[in-house]
């Protein structure tokens, strides 16, 4: 009985090999820098105090409050 590592045969020596393109071969430098540079660089988030927090998180609010007044104006207007 025969296992599939008999039965394989080697890679053709012979093959033709197909250059491969300027451009493909620049994309591929480039690609490659991203992907080290990305895994080299640490995103550290800046720390927010609570007071800013707190402000950012009324300015949301009362957007949202705008928002939700203008749509409903909106909606009585039609």
């Amino acid at each position: 009985m025969s296992t599939k590592t008999t039965t394989t045969r080697p890679p053709d020596v012979r093959a033709v090999r197909r250059r491969v393109s300027l451009s493909d071969r620049i994309a591929l430098r480039i690609g490659m820098s991203l992907i080290i540079w990305s895994r080299r660089t640490h995103h550290v988030r800046p720390s927010v105090d609570i007071a800013t927090r707190n402000r950012l998180e009324r300015e949301r609010q009362q957007r949202e409050a705008e928002w939700l007044l203008r749509s409903a104006a909106l909606h009585l207007w039609h």
